[in-house]
């Protein structure tokens, strides 16, 4: 089976309900095959708290939260992390870390990351990416 792991950009769109390419692919796909990681939770309230984000939107936070696994960070990935940047850096590419991170976290996974930020994460041996908007 086939696991996809949500960038936090996707995983903002799910929130929101838009566009109707991502919900359509969201609710098509078992919950079991779907993931975020940790560092996608971190920015995801990190948003509700920076904003100073009605309650609203904090409980609907929470909720998608508690609709999929997040993953924690292992010591795989951390290896992918160091693997990755060296390399992005060494060919003058590199992407911001808190994206290497999810990149690494869904490559040391196994997982496709699911992102509309494609440009970057296109530059990342071995991650399979998509884009469903």
């Amino acid at each position: 089976m086939k696991h996809y792991m949500l960038d936090t950009d996707i995983s903002s769109y799910v929130i929101r309900e838009r566009p109707e390419p991502v919900r359509a692919r969201f609710r098509e796909l078992d919950g079991a095959q779907l993931c975020i990681s940790v560092v996608s939770e971190a920015e995801l309230l990190y948003g509700v708290k920076a904003r100073g984000s009605p309650r609203a939107l904090a409980s609907t936070v929470a909720d998608f939260l508690r609709r999929l696994a997040v993953l924690e960070w292992s010591r795989a990935a951390a290896r992918h992390y160091a693997d990755m940047r060296a390399k992005l850096e060494a060919a003058g590419t590199p992407i911001g870390n808190m994206d290497l991170m999810i990149a690494a976290h869904a490559r040391s996974a196994g997982a496709v990351l699911v992102t509309n930020n494609e440009k970057h994460f296109r530059r990342v041996e071995g991650l399979k990416v998509e884009n469903w908007t």
